[in-house]
């Protein structure tokens, strides 16, 4: 197998069909948009947390630290009160306060506090063993009145706590907006990398799934073009290339039928030239009068036979040239020629239809010079002129363009006709196509004077298109220069 075969068929082994490539495009665009949801509900419900332990903490603190300070002068006003009335049940009372405010602190000390916090109650719980072990002292000595000199440490020690819990709370809650504010911005900074990570796996994936889609549509564009010589190659997934496959057979099919049809028009136009060179023959023997004098009914019968002959004759010779042009890639006999004047001789030599149907011409011709084959230019410009005098009505004009545009000389042809459809714009140029407004008549033109000069255009790497226009028909041909500058006034 070769090398590019075998990277073609790993390049989609994963998606086998259209269908499967879509699914696959789906979840990778999905993939990245659910780890943001996913990160996005985690971040969110862990800030959640966060705040309410946050917010029970700050309440557990204002709670406890009035608490404390509640206990702190009942322990106080208790052991003042021991201090001079020496009874048992005062120095009870106390060490259950006490306790009471030991398990305060404890609780106290289980939230978030700062250092400032913790050192206080370091030098309360202190303060408060000194005040303790002097009660206890006092107790053994029944004498007299104590002084206790660590009775005032307490109420000195948490006089500012109040106010250090509102600032402790103050930093918590400082430090949670700044948690919040670094949240929203990783969020953010998720938004900004996935959604742009998710569009370009789509771009990818919509590449991946139209670009074969658009092969197929070039290449059936092409094979409605008549373009049979192109190999179809189409690339994708199996079913898609499954599909190119079988276009390239129909290509194949109907490149073989064009063929038989080119061979069958040729042998017919060449089989016709024998009997019309007889029957025109035989026309002009009975004008001369060689088989014995005619009626005036006769004569005109003869001139009718005449007319139609030469009709039939030239409609012949079409096939002909339009076989000839198929079978080209590139004009004849390519020269220098003086477009400006090969347009002046061919509508010279249609002086007689114009005249016999009042028809003016305006001519408005630059002189350029061009290469190209001099037969087939001159039978683009026939052609033309031969549509537009077709079309045209009886005291009408046609008007006759040449300019130098954009390194090409560029002819307009435009009549006062009934125009060309929107719907036949698309097939005027095609092979026998005569469109909805084609001439009425004993003899009807075959509709190969538009392809064959298309197919003259086309070997001269020009172009032939129909111009829309509101008052009759309008065709612009471009005919490229051979070099930038060729074109230029003839002195």
């Amino acid at each position: 197998m070769p090398s590019h075969q075998r990277v073609h068929n790993l390049r989609f082994t994963i998606a086998t069909s259209v269908k499967q490539l879509i699914l696959i495009g789906y979840l990778l665009v999905a993939l990245p948009l659910t780890i943001a949801l996913v990160s996005t509900f985690y971040q969110v419900d862990s800030l959640s947390k966060q705040m309410q332990d946050t917010l029970a903490e700050t309440s557990s603190a204002t709670e406890s630290s009035r608490i404390i300070i509640s206990q702190v002068l009942n322990l106080e006003r208790t052991a003042g009160q021991y201090g001079v009335l020496r009874e048992a049940t005062l120095l009870q009372r106390y060490q259950i306060q006490r306790e009471q405010l030991l398990g305060t602190i404890r609780e106290f000390r289980e939230n978030q506090l700062d250092t400032v916090i913790l050192q206080r109650i370091a030098r309360l719980i202190t303060a408060e063993e000194q005040l303790y072990q002097e009660l206890q002292r006092a107790a053994k000595d029944q004498k007299g009145t104590i002084e206790l000199s660590h009775l005032s440490d307490l109420s000195a020690l948490i006089g500012d706590l109040p106010a250090e819990v509102d600032r402790n709370i103050g930093d918590t809650s400082a430090a949670m907006s700044k948690r919040i504010r670094s949240v929203e911005r990783m969020l953010l900074l998720q938004v900004v990398a996935l959604i742009p990570l998710a569009l370009v796996i789509a771009t990818i994936f919509s590449v991946l799934i139209t670009r074969p889609l658009r092969q197929l549509g070039q290449t059936i564009n092409e094979l409605g073009s008549a373009n049979f010589t192109s190999a179809v190659n189409v690339n994708g997934p199996h079913d898609i290339q499954q599909l190119g496959r079988r276009l390239d057979w129909l290509r194949q099919q109907l490149a073989e039928l064009d063929q038989q049809k080119l061979v069958f028009l040729q042998h017919v136009s060449h089989e016709l030239k024998t009997p019309l060179t007889a029957i025109r023959e035989g026309i002009a023997l009975l004008q001369d009068r060689v088989a014995g004098p005619l009626t005036f009914e006769q004569a005109e019968i003869v001139d009718i036979l005449h007319t139609n002959d030469l009709q039939l004759q030239k409609e012949v010779e079409a096939l002909l040239d339009f076989n000839l042009a198929l079978n080209q890639e590139k004009p004849n006999d390519a020269e220098m020629i003086a477009f400006d004047q090969l347009i002046q001789d061919t509508v010279a030599k249609h002086q007689l239809e114009f005249k016999s149907r009042s028809i003016t011409i305006n001519a408005d011709l630059a002189k350029i010079r061009l290469k190209g084959d001099k037969v087939q230019l001159t039978s683009v410009i026939d052609n033309l002129l031969s549509n537009a005098i077709k079309h045209s009505p009886k005291d009408s004009r046609i008007k006759i363009s040449l300019i130098e545009n954009q390194q090409n000389a560029q002819l307009d042809v435009i009549d006062d006709g009934p125009g060309i459809d929107q719907a036949d714009q698309q097939r005027i140029f095609e092979p026998f196509y005569q469109g909805s407004h084609a001439q009425q008549g004993s003899v009807s033109g075959t509709g190969l004077g538009l392809a064959i000069a298309s197919r003259y255009v086309l070997l001269h790497h020009g172009s032939i298109n129909v111009i829309n226009s509101t008052n009759g028909a309008h065709f612009r041909v471009n005919l490229p220069l051979r070099t930038p500058g060729l074109a230029h006034a003839l002195e």
